[in-house]
C-alpha cells in the first residue's frame, strides 16, 4: 500500500496532464442513464457543456442504469473499489505462474507488481476516468482460464464484453481461428442474447443505436486528439490540418489487422493464449477509428509475456531465439517507462499545431501507437505447451475439468 501511494504521488507530480480525471466518463454514464430513465433519448444526452454523451450499445446502458439511483460519490467509490479489486486479481493471476516458475517469492512478487501496473497510463486512466477497460479485459481473460479448464462456459465472458463494447468482438474471431468453435459459438450466442435483451427492454433506443448512432464516429471525439493512439489518429496528426485520407487508413488497417491476427492465431495454436489475446486486443486498438490511451490495457498482458521471456522462459523457434531475453527485457522496460510517465502528453497539441514541435514532437505524441506497432511485431510466443501451464495457476489437486 505504501508503494502504491508513493508511486501515485510521483505520477501526480511527473505526468504533464491530469493523471486522475475526476471520473469524467463515469459522470457521463451516470448522467446519460439518469436522463434516459427520466424519459429522454439516451443518445441525445451530452454532459454539461461538453460534446460527450453515451456511445456504448443499449445493453451497456442497462448494466449501468443503477448508477442513476445512487449518489455520485457512491458510484465513484464503488467503481474505484471494483477496479482495484479486478486489478489485484488479474495481477495475481498473471504474476503467480511467473513467480512459481522463476522462483520469485510470493506474495512479494504480486505486491511489487500491483503498484507498477497501477501507474501505467491505461490502467490509471481507466480508474481515473471511470472507464470499463479493466472489466472487459477480465471478462476475456476469464475465458482464457475457462478454456484451460475445459469449461463448457468458455466464451461467455467474451460475449458479454462484446455486448458492452463492440471491439471485443475481435476475440470471437480469435477463438474461431484457433479452433475453439464451441467457445466462439458460446460467445456469439451470449452477445446476441444480451443485444436482444436490450432490444426487448428498449426497442426504440436499440434501433437508433444500431442504425444511426453506431456510425456517428464524430460523437466520440476528434480524430487528431493526442489521446487517440489508433492508426487513424496517427494519420490524422500526420496530415494535420488536412483530413486524413480514409482510403490510406483503410488499407493500412486491413494490412495490420490481418498480420496481427495471424500472429495471434499462431500464438494461440502454439499454446500461448496470453500472447494470443494480447495481440488480438492490440489489433483492435490499432484498427479502431478511435482508441483512447486508456484502451491500451492489452499492453499489460503483453508486458507479462515479455517479462516472462526476459526472466528465462524460452521463446518458440524463430526470430527471438538468439537474443530473446535481452530484447524482451528491453522492450518491456521501455514500454513500462513510457506508459508510466504518460510521455505522449509532453507533446500534446491542438488541431493545426501537431507539427509545431517537428518530427520529434510528432513521434512523442504518437508514442503509444509506435510502441504498440513494435510490440505486435516483436512480442515473442513462448515455446510449446509449457506456455499454457505458466500463464495461469493450475487447478487444485484432485479437481477435474468441467
Amino acid at each position: 500500500m505504501l508503494a502504491l501511494v508513493g508511486l501515485a504521488a510521483v505520477v501526480s507530480v511527473v505526468v504533464p496532464n491530469d493523471p486522475w480525471h475526476d471520473f469524467f466518463d463515469l459522470r457521463v454514464y451516470r448522467g446519460a442513464v439518469a436522463s434516459w430513465l427520466e424519459g429522454r433519448p439516451l443518445y441525445d444526452y451530452t454532459y454539461g457543456r461538453s460534446p460527450y454523451g453515451f456511445t456504448y450499445p443499449p445493453f451497456a446502458a442497462l448494466l449501468v442504469a443503477p448508477m442513476a439511483l445512487l449518489p455520485a460519490a457512491a458510484v465513484a467509490t464503488g467503481h474505484t473499489l471494483l477496479n482495484v479489486a479486478v486489478l489485484t486479481g488479474l495481477t495475481w493471476w498473471l504474476v503467480t505462474p511467473l513467480a512459481r516458475r522463476h522462483g520469485w517469492p510470493l506474495p512479494f512478487a504480486w505486491l511489487a507488481a500491483v503498484p507498477v501496473l497501477f501507474v501505467l497510463e491505461p490502467v490509471r486512466e481507466t480508474i481515473g476516468y471511470g472507464q470499463v477497460n479493466l472489466l472487459l479485459a477480465a471478462l476475456v481473460l476469464a475465458d482464457v482460464a475457462a478454456l484451460r479448464r475445459g469449461s463448457r462456459w468458455a466464451g461467455v465472458g467474451t460475449g458479454l464484453a462484446a455486448a458492452v463494447k463492440l471491439t471485443p468482438g475481435l476475440f470471437v474471431v480469435y477463438l474461431l481461428l484457433t479452433g475453439r468453435r464451441r467457445a466462439a459459438g458460446v460467445a456469439t450466442a451470449t452477445a446476441a442474447a444480451a443485444t436482444l435483451l436490450a432490444f426487448a427492454v428498449a426497442p426504440a433506443t436499440s434501433w437508433r443505436f444500431w442504425t444511426q448512432t453506431l456510425w456517428q464516429t464524430e460523437r466520440v471525439g476528434r480524430l487528431d486528439k493526442t489521446s487517440n493512439q489508433s492508426l487513424l489518429g496517427g494519420l490524422a496528426r500526420l496530415t494535420d490540418p488536412a483530413d486524413p485520407p480514409r482510403l490510406v487508413w483503410l488499407l493500412a488497417a486491413v494490412v495490420v489487422l490481418v498480420a496481427v491476427v495471424a500472429r495471434a492465431v499462431r500464438a494461440g495454436r502454439a499454446g500461448d493464449d496470453l500472447a494470443g489475446v494480447a495481440l488480438t486486443g492490440l489489433a483492435a486498438c490499432l484498427v479502431s477509428p478511435i482508441s483512447w490511451s486508456h484502451h491500451f490495457v492489452w499492453l499489460v498482458p503483453a508486458l507479462v509475456v515479455l517479462v516472462d521471456v526476459a526472466a528465462g522462459t524460452p521463446a518458440a523457434p524463430g526470430r527471438w531465439q538468439a537474443r530473446a531475453r535481452v530484447a524482451a527485457g528491453t522492450l518491456a522496460a521501455v514500454t513500462a517507462v513510457a506508459l508510466a510517465s504518460s510521455a505522449i502528453w509532453f507533446a500534446e497539441a491542438d488541431p493545426g499545431h501537431h507539427h509545431d514541435l517537428g518530427v520529434a514532437g510528432l513521434l512523442v505524441e504518437d508514442l503509444w501507437l509506435l510502441l504498440t506497432l513494435v510490440v505486435v511485431v516483436a512480442l515473442p510466443v513462448r515455446a510449446g505447451r509449457a506456455a499454457t501451464r505458466r500463464t495461469a495457476p493450475s487447478p487444485p489437486a484432485g479437481s477435474s475439468p468441467r
